[in-house]
């Protein structure tokens, strides 16, 4: 019998994960979800474009009400502002196994609050997906946890709000520390429009602390610049290495010369390890929803206020995806 997979979002990053699921060893049937037709029709052109085999199938449904009653994982791929009653929705049609859930989670802590009741936390995963890629993995092996760690993000117009969320999963997961607050006040108060419609963005600098005191500071401007990331000691101690890490060139530099390569993968590239892990042994290498939500508890709480402190106080969610 083949693995039931949802897919509820055919967008962009739906389709993407659709072209992933191709190389699955695991027989699939594929159930792609969306509302809008051009999305779907878009998704089906994706998946000619790789279909190298025939054990899988895929249905490209505008209705959940054709779902079967369970499903073994579903993958809710939509933006932000709809994830919640994508997910309500997926939970009123049918019994889901394992989630895949992509970030930001959500635009507000109340959306956070309801995730967590609709879908069991030790059967979900949010896509923060620097986590399975080898390059950023051997740079984690190379890392030295005996002191708390600086960590600076800068660069251009890469898209602060709406990614930051992956820099704090990524410092997160290198040293083991949890995230403890954000500070804002360095940000910029002139949001400008992102290039997704609907959607905004900020300037300026984001600080975050860390529960062993690791402190990242991530700098967006509205430059063309590259994004960099530099790892340094925070306490002395015997490590005076730091990182010089350029995700764009693949390309990871220790002050003393030595170089790791590497890539950022496609989600396409990922995908069907990903869920064959989570089908042959119940576990993958994201974190869980109940560890990204407090991560993400945080990041939206304070992007909120400063959203609102902007002038926008009646607001009750931050629009970012």
């Amino acid at each position: 019998m083949p693995a039931l997979i949802l897919i509820s979002g055919a967008g962009q990053l739906g389709s993407r994960y659709l072209q992933g699921l191709a190389k699955c060893s695991n027989p699939l049937k594929i159930f792609v979800h969306d509302f809008n037709n051009e999305s779907l029709q878009n998704a089906k052109k994706r998946w000619d474009e790789v279909l190298n085999n025939n054990s899988h199938d895929v249905l490209y449904i505008t209705s959940l009400e054709t779902l079967p009653k369970k499903i073994d994982i579903a993958i809710v791929s939509t933006t932000a502002d709809v994830r919640i009653a994508a997910t309500r929705n997926i939970c009123k049609s049918t019994n889901v196994n394992y989630w895949v859930l992509e970030k930001v989670l959500a635009q507000n802590e109340d959306e956070i609050d309801e995730l967590l009741s609709l879908v069991n936390s030790s059967r979900a995963w949010v896509n923060t997906p620097r986590r399975l890629m080898p390059w950023h993995q051997e740079i984690k092996s190379q890392l030295d946890f005996s002191n708390s760690l600086n960590f600076y993000v800068e660069g251009g117009s890469w898209g602060l709000a709406c990614n930051t969320i992956h820099f704090l999963d990524l410092f997160s997961w290198w040293t083991g520390e949890l995230l403890e607050s954000i500070s804002t006040k360095s940000l910029n108060k002139n949001w400008f429009k992102s290039k997704r419609e609907n959607y905004w963005e900020i300037s300026g600098e984001l600080k975050a602390k860390f529960s062993n005191g690791s402190v990242a500071r991530i700098f967006a401007d509205q430059s063309s610049d590259p994004v960099l990331i530099k790892v340094e000691n925070n306490s002395g101690g015997s490590w005076n290495y730091s990182w010089l890490i350029n995700e764009v060139k693949g390309l990871a530099v220790r002050s003393d010369g030595t170089e790791i390569s590497g890539n950022l993968n496609y989600q396409s590239e990922i995908t069907a390890d990903l869920i064959d892990s989570i089908l042959d042994h119940g576990i993958c290498n994201l974190p869980l929803l109940s560890e990204s939500a407090e991560l993400h508890r945080i990041f939206i709480r304070e992007m909120h206020k400063h959203w609102r402190n902007s002038g926008n106080p009646p607001s009750t969610f931050v629009p970012i995806t």
